[in-house]
C-alpha cells in the first residue's frame, strides 16, 4: 500500500503543480528536471543544484507550510526530523543536503542515488539467495541503528524505499513517514499512514513504537527479497491488518539459514526480538556462509533471581520469580554461587573450620537417617525426572516436521501445547483456523478433497503430531493440547492435516507450539 498524508485542497495543488513538469526552480537554486517517482507523501525530482553545480533528488511533500495550529507543529516535526536525518552522516543513508519552503510546501533536497530501488531489483531478477540477503540486511541494520542515535526512526522501512548504488551496496531512502508522523498513525480520513505489510504490530494496534519496530519492518524486508513477497501480503487491505496484528508470518522456504533471525525479528512483541547487536550477529554469520544463525533470544522465560545476598546456607534456587525479558542473561547456578568474595571467604579460617564439622556431622546424620529408611523401605532410591522444553514454529505448506531440541524415549511423558497462530488450507477460498482445524460445515465443504487428509476421521487443518522411529506409531490428533505415552523410541514429528505434494500448495500460514518431554531416569 502506498503511503498517503490527506491535507485537504493540498493533496489537489500538489498535483497540479508537479503536472507543470521540469523547468521550475525552487528556492532561486534548484533547477527541477524529470520525475523520479511518486508517492502519497510526495514527488520526487531530479534537480540540479545550481549553487554548487551538481545534481540531486528533490522530494516535493505534499504538505502545506500554512494552515491551522495542528497543521503548523505537524510542519515543525516534519522539519526537525527531517534535520535529525540530515545529520546522519552514514554510507548506507541517504544524504539530506537542504530542506526549504517553495510554493507553499516543504521540499527536502537529498543526494541522488543513481539506481534502482530493491524493489525494482526483485520484480526483474528475482529474490536474493540467503547470503546476499544477508549481506543487505546487514547493510541496513547499521543504517538504522544510526538513525535510531539520531533520535529518529525510519517507519516504512521496505524494499521500495531502499536503492542501490552502481557498487550493489544499499541506500536507506524516503524518511517522509518519520517526518510526517506525529506518533498517531490514522490520517484525519482514518488511514492508515505507511505500507501495512511492512508495518509493526505495535504500529497496527496504536500501541507505542520505537527502534524494534524498524527492526520488525527489516525482518519483513528480508524475508520479501527472499521470497519474492511479502510474508503478509493478503488480497484486501483488512486481512493484511488481522495477518500482521495476529498471523505468524508466511516464510519462504527460500530463507534457509536466513529463516531463524527473521522469525526472531518479526516477533508481535517488541520485548522479545533480538536487539540490533544480536540480529548482526546473526546476520553477520549467514553472510559468511554459515548454515546455522547461531544464537538468538528466546521469547520471555520464566527464571528465579536471588532476592537477597546468599550466605553459605543459602541454595542458588531461592528467590523471587520474575520474567527475564529476551536478550537479558538468565542467572545461573554458576553466576550467583559467586557473589561473595573470596577474601571474605578467607578472612575467617576458625568459622570455616566450624562450618566444615557442622557440615561434616551433618551429612553423617542425613546418611544415617537416609540409610534406615532405605532398609525399612520407606525412601526408595530414585532420580528426579527431567524435563526438556522447546518451542516449535509448524507450517501449513510443509509435510512431517521434525521437533528439534528435544528427544523422545518409551515411557517418556510427551506434551504438545499450542501457543498462537493460524492456518488455512486453502487461502482463497477458506478463512483460518486453529490446531483442532475447521468445524464440521466448513470440513464437509472440503469434501471433494477428503483424499487429502491425512488422519480421515479429523477435520482439515488439525494440528498432527506422531512419533517415527523403527515402528509404526499412531498419528495422534493435538488440538490446543496432546500428552501422551509413546510405546518406544523415535523422533516427535508435527503438521497439518493436509497431504503432501498438491494438497500443500494452496496453504498458508503457521502455528507456534511448545513441546515439553518428561524423561524418568
Amino acid at each position: 500500500m502506498r503511503e498517503r498524508v490527506i491535507s485537504g485542497d493540498g493533496d489537489h495543488q500538489a498535483a497540479t503543480r508537479s503536472e507543470r513538469g521540469s523547468g521550475r526552480l525552487i528556492a532561486d537554486r534548484y533547477l527541477l528536471h524529470d520525475v523520479l517517482g511518486r508517492g502519497g507523501m510526495g514527488t520526487v525530482w531530479r534537480a540540479h543544484d545550481q549553487l554548487l553545480d551538481r545534481p540531486v533528488a528533490a522530494k516535493e511533500l505534499h504538505v502545506l507550510t500554512h494552515g491551522d495550529e495542528e497543521h503548523r507543529i505537524r510542519v515543525r516535526r516534519a522539519i526537525r526530523e527531517a534535520r535529525a536525518v540530515a545529520r546522519v552522516s552514514h554510507p548506507h543513508v541517504v544524504g539530506v543536503h537542504d530542506l526549504v519552503e517553495s510554493e507553499d510546501r516543504l521540499w527536502i533536497v537529498m543526494e541522488l542515488v543513481e539506481g534502482p530501488s530493491l524493489a525494482q531489483r526483485i520484480a526483474e531478477t528475482g529474490p536474493l539467495a540467503p547470503q546476499h540477503a544477508a549481506a543487505v540486511g546487514l547493510q541496513l541494520l547499521d543504517a538504522l541503528e544510526a538513525v535510531h542515535a539520531a533520535g529518529t526512526l525510519h517507519r516504512d522501512v521496505k524494499p521500495a524505499n531502499v536503492l542501490l548504488r552502481r557498487d550493489g551496496n544499499t541506500v536507506l531512502t524516503d524518511f517522509g513517514i518519520a517526518a510526517l508522523d506525529d506518533g498517531e498513525f490514522l490520517t484525519t480520513t482514518g488511514e492508515l499512514v505507511g505500507s501495512l505489510e511492512y508495518m509493526a504490530p505495535e504500529r497496527v494496534m496504536g500501541a507505542e513504537v520505537g527502534p524494534a519496530s524498524d527492526l520488525w519492518s527489516l525482518g519483513a524486508t528480508l524475508a520479501t527479497v527472499c521470497g519474492g513477497q511479502s510474508p503478509f501480503r493478503r488480497p484486501a487491505r483488512p486481512a493484511t491488518l488481522h495477518a500482521v496484528a495476529y498471523e505468524e508470518p508466511v516464510l519462504p522456504e527460500q530463507l534457509g539459514p536466513l529463516r531463524a533471525v527473521v522469525e526472531a525479528l518479526l516477533r508481535k512483541s517488541p520485548d522479545e526480538r533480538p536487539s540490533a547487536a544480536g540480529a548482526r550477529s546473526a546476520l553477520r554469520r549467514v553472510a559468511a556462509g554459515d548454515v546455522d544463525a547461531g544464537p538468538l533470544p528466546s521469547p520471555t522465560v520464566r527464571v528465579f533471581r536471588p532476592s537477597a545476598p546468599l550466605s553459605d546456607a543459602d541454595t542458588v534456587t531461592s528467590g523471587q520469580q520474575r520474567l527475564v525479558p529476551a536478550g537479558e542473561t538468565v542467572p545461573t547456578a554458576q553466576h550467583t554461587t559467586s557473589l561473595r568474595p573470596s577474601h571474605h571467604q578467607s578472612s575467617h579460617p576458625r568459622g570455616r573450620k566450624r562450618l566444615w564439622w557442622g557440615l561434616a556431622g551433618t551429612v553423617v546424620l542425613a546418611a544415617g537417617v537416609a540409610g534406615g529408611l532405605l532398609l525399612t523401605g520407606v525412601l526408595p532410591l530414585k532420580k528426579d525426572p527431567k524435563t526438556t522444553t522447546t518451542s516449535q514454529v509448524v507450517r501449513s505448506t510443509t509435510g512431517w516436521q521434525g521437533v528439534t531440541g528435544v528427544s523422545v524415549q518409551r515411557g517418556d511423558r510427551v506434551t504438545v501445547r499450542f501457543v498462537s497462530g493460524e492456518w488455512t488450507v486453502d487461502y482463497r477460498n477458506k478463512p483460518t483456523t486453529g490446531p483442532a482445524g475447521y468445524d464440521a460445515n466448513i470440513d464437509r465443504s472440503l469434501d471433494g478433497a477428503k483424499s487429502c487428509k491425512v488422519t480421515p476421521e479429523v477435520p482439515f487443518g488439525t494440528l498432527l503430531a506422531r512419533l517415527a522411529g523403527e515402528q509404526d506409531f499412531p498419528v495422534h490428533a493435538v488440538g490446543r493440547k496432546l500428552t501422551f505415552r509413546p510405546t518406544g523410541n523415535g523422533t516427535l514429528q508435527l503438521r497439518i492435516n493436509d497431504g503432501d505434494g498438491t494438497c500443500l500448495q494452496d496453504n498458508r500460514g503457521t502455528l507456534t507450539v511448545q513441546v515439553s518431554v518428561t524423561h524418568q531416569p
